[in-house]
């Protein structure tokens, strides 16, 4: 007879299981373009693994190849997409508990950066502007 903690266990290692195959899979593609060695664009292989990874001039490079077709199929929709993330703040903050040291006193949790913010890029939120104003002009919107 299986113990209830064994079971919840058991579950718990199979839906894990579950979330890395579906991670692996992804994680040959970015934006459509192939990440693999077998792409024959090497330069537009590299551009994308770098945006992939949060490079914000390797997102913004992207944006624009998606916006005039340059490499790839003309698409606004990720043009647009890698414009936004191109142009936003990003950062990772942690927070850190240090316990006591004296009794019956509280410990603390304060904020860490795990990785720096890096600022978004100006030119990014500029061709998202235009790219925006565009696109509402071709909906025939004012």
């Amino acid at each position: 007879m299986e113990s209830r903690p064994l079971r919840l266990l058991a579950v718990v290692g199979a839906v894990t299981l579950a979330g890395v195959a579906a991670c692996s899979t992804g994680a040959d593609r970015y934006q459509g373009i192939s990440l693999a060695a077998d792409n024959p664009d090497a330069e537009l292989r590299g551009l994308a693994r770098r945006a992939s990874e949060g490079d914000k001039h390797a997102q913004l490079a992207l944006g624009i190849r998606f916006e005039t077709g340059d490499g790839v199929p003309l698409d606004l929709r990720r043009a647009e997409r890698l414009y936004r993330k191109a142009a936003a703040t990003t950062g990772d903050v942690r927070a850190v508990y240090f316990p006591s040291v004296r009794p019956k006193t509280q410990g603390k949790v304060l904020p860490s950066w795990f990785r720096p913010p890096q600022a978004g890029l100006p030119a990014a939120q500029a061709r998202l502007e235009a790219l925006r104003e565009r696109r509402r002009r071709e909906r025939g919107g004012s």
